[in-house]
């Protein structure tokens, strides 16, 4: 048995270098039978260890194994038998399982060398054949052995031992077809991983695009209003820029610029726009009033012609000698009072 131990942990050893499975292994063998000069035995047992090797494209396990079996008793034979003896058997083999149909069963085939500790039996050929079936890490065979007790090549000529046996193991380390179809779904997880990472930074980075496409929006749209406000700012109570000579109602050609710059503002408005027109204190009322709806009548003809938008509603009003910007006490001031005013306001 210390043999054996050492011949496990050697193929332990094996099995942790070269990344295969140990197979640990216990069996029973209800039915032994010898055949010429030995007897039929009794039931028996066995414990053995194998190292696995997994081919990575088809469901092929190989490898090598190491078996004891319990000892040979039974009825002696003719001549001088295994049986009587006691003998133990140490069958040494190379190994080969292959998978059949989705993990339903397995093929199992052995071919090695027996060992014995008897000199009634020679050291000779061990085979092996049979089915087993996987159950996660344990596994259960039903085998057919054979070996030769006679140390003869011809393996059926001599004397030998047929066994028929029900084996458990239990596999350490991974199998390396799992170990690849682990690998690549751990590299299908990443990728899915960099995939989902690579989507969320492409969808964060849109996000931020689009936020920083509203704010630069926003910030224009306010910058459009701002413009907008300060522009609108220039046509509410606005005094024409000349104001009118005593009598007149023709606007000054400064002011008739001013009418066109207004209508190039006011293209895209809507709203209404108010023409008011004033007169001094100097004249009759009903005359001041008949002048400054003159001189609030032409400035509207003027700005209607060139405004050119039917958005914007213009209204025109003359208000005589009232509102004055000052008292009219010099011909300076009473030309101040004498003026046109626009007021635009807008729809919205």
């Amino acid at each position: 048995m210390k043999k054996i131990a050492i011949m496990v942990a050697a193929l332990a050893t094996t099995a942790s270098i070269y990344g295969a499975q140990l197979e640990l292994k216990a069996g029973l063998e209800p039915w032994r039978e010898g055949k010429n000069s030995y007897a039929d035995f009794d039931m028996g047992g066995s414990l053995g260890a194998e190292v696995l090797f997994n081919a990575a494209e088809m469901p092929l396990d190989y490898g090598f194994g190491l078996e004891w079996k319990s000892e040979f008793k039974g009825d002696s034979g003719s001549n001088n038998s295994l049986a009587s003896s006691e003998a133990n058997a140490f069958p040494l083999y190379l190994t080969g399982k292959y998978g059949v149909g989705e993990d339903l069963f397995y093929l199992v085939g052995r071919a090695g060398w027996a060992m014995y500790d008897s000199s009634d039996a020679k050291d000779g050929f061990y085979g092996a054949a049979g089915i087993g079936k996987e159950f996660g890490r344990i596994t259960m065979e039903a085998l057919y052995e054979s070996m030769d007790l006679g140390g003869s090549s011809k393996m059926y000529s001599g004397d030998q031992a047929g066994i028929l046996s029900v084996k458990f193991g239990y596999r350490l380390g991974e199998n390396k077809r799992d170990r690849i179809a682990r690998e690549a779904e751990e590299a299908a997880r990443l990728e899915q991983e960099r995939h989902q990472a690579e989507e969320a930074a492409r969808l964060e980075a849109q996000q931020k695009k689009i936020e920083e496409e509203r704010v630069a929006a926003e910030m224009e749209a306010a910058k459009q209003a701002e413009m907008r406000q300060e522009m609108l700012s220039k046509y509410r109570d606005h005094i024409l820029p000349e104001n009118y000579d005593t009598n007149g109602f023709e606007p000054s050609e400064e002011s008739v610029k001013f009418f066109e710059e207004m209508a190039a503002d006011l293209a895209e408005e809507k709203g209404t726009l108010e023409v008011t027109g004033y007169t001094d204190n100097v004249g009759r009322e009903a005359y001041n009033k008949s002048l400054s709806q003159k001189r609030a009548d032409r400035a509207k003809d003027i700005i209607v012609e060139n405004l050119n938008n039917e958005n914007i509603e213009v209204i025109s009003e003359g208000r005589g000698n009232t509102n004055f910007l000052n008292d009219n006490s010099t011909p300076e001031l009473r030309r101040e009072n004498r003026r046109v005013e626009v007021n635009f306001t807008p729809a919205n």
